[in-house]
């Protein structure tokens, strides 16, 4: 048996809470190596399982209930560099819209349809994604500090709120062989 080099997304999840200020700076995560995939959302703080607080729909785009205070513009920061090099507009939702479903068909292709359409995902499910597989790998592949930067319309009204990043770094293993069996090492 020979050895295999193999590479796989892992997942690592960050949140910053309680934040009611009109923007900002959230500071994902500083250990991270080869980032590929970043999904951001904001959600109302302390929100209740329950029909009119479902904490299953994310507040990007309404942040306090009474779509007033909603996320206007945002950017990511990786090294110097920011992503998407025109910052992300709530005027254009249809563009960040149209780079989460080519995410989704970038390896999920077997569907003939797409499961979000554009109004849900403006009400429901409004996740923001940022494509960091173009970067230029460093040499010594240290790891980074990722910072998403966000500016409201408006400040938040009674309704604190969190803002929540999931990050997909690609990661390698080897399979060594042992025995009968495949080792990772």
């Amino acid at each position: 048996m020979e050895i295999l080099e193999r590479k796989y997304l892992k997942e690592n999840i960050f949140s910053l809470s309680d934040r009611g200020d009109e923007s900002g700076m959230f500071m994902i995560g500083s250990g991270i190596k080869n980032p590929k995939h970043v999904f951001v959302f904001f959600q109302q703080a302390r929100k209740e399982d329950r029909y009119t607080q479902n904490p299953y729909i994310f507040d990007t785009f309404d942040i306090d209930g009474d779509d007033s205070a909603r996320l206007k513009t945002c950017s990511l920061q990786c090294r110097t560099n920011f992503y998407p090099q025109i910052e992300y507009d709530d005027e254009f939702k249809i563009r960040i819209f149209n780079d989460l479903i080519n995410f989704r068909y970038r390896k999920n292709d077997y569907n003939s349809g797409v499961q979000l359409k554009v109004a849900k995902f403006k009400k429901l499910y409004p996740i923001i994604y940022f494509d960091l597989r173009n970067i230029k790998e460093a040499l010594t592949e240290d790891p980074q500090t990722l910072y998403f930067h966000y500016k409201l319309n408006e400040p938040a009204n009674a309704q604190d709120y969190e803002i929540f990043a999931a990050v997909l770094n690609e990661q390698e293993f080897v399979l060594k062989p042992l025995g009968n069996e495949l080792v990772v090492v």
